[in-house]
């Protein structure tokens, strides 16, 4: 038995009507170019409100970071001197403390901090500090404190100061150092 294209054992099969959809039934998919232009130009008008207050948060996190790796470096440079029973010092790199610091013993260097950002800038009097085996400063007769204070040429950054007492225990306050 032959059996034609257009049909089947039981009969002719029954044609496919395609049908237009209707603009009732038309899902749209993405979006216009009329809502991307205005999306982008949403995000730009934020980006440009947001800017100045996102530069000086970012300065604000820099100098304390910067305060807390010194405090960090010299705990550590105490606790060194402590447990070598040597003295410990930690010395700023060319004799500028925003180029960077790091800590030896015995002429071993145990650690080295980097550069600080090109923003912040180290002053104060203190020049290289050391550790005694005790923890101590190496001059813990004298009440003298030494500091350092820690800024941003950034506007709206508040200053930080880094102190560390003739007993050896270093801590950062808000501010500049009075």
């Amino acid at each position: 038995m032959l059996v034609k294209e257009n049909s089947n054992l039981f009969g002719p099969r029954p044609a496919r009507v395609r049908r237009a959809a209707s603009p009732e039934r038309r899902l749209s998919v993405g979006f216009t170019l009329i809502e991307v232009v205005v999306v982008v130009a949403l995000l730009a008008i934020v980006a440009t409100i947001a800017a100045p207050s996102f530069r000086s948060f970012i300065g604000t996190m820099n100098s304390k970071s910067a305060a807390f790796d010194l405090i960090s470096d010299l705990t550590v440079a105490r606790s060194e001197a402590i447990k070598r029973n040597a003295n410990v010092t930690v010395t700023p790199m060319g004799g500028d403390w925003a180029k960077g610091w790091e800590v030896a013993a015995s002429g071993v260097k145990l650690r080295e901090r980097a550069a600080l950002t090109s923003s912040l800038s180290v002053g104060g009097d203190a020049g290289a500090v050391v550790f005694t085996p005790n923890g101590r400063m190496a001059d813990d007769t004298s009440t003298a404190i030494q500091k350092w204070s820690i800024s941003s040429t950034i506007g709206g950054v508040t200053a930080r100061c880094v102190i560390i007492s003739p007993t050896g225990s270093a801590r950062s306050k808000s501010g500049g150092c009075s």
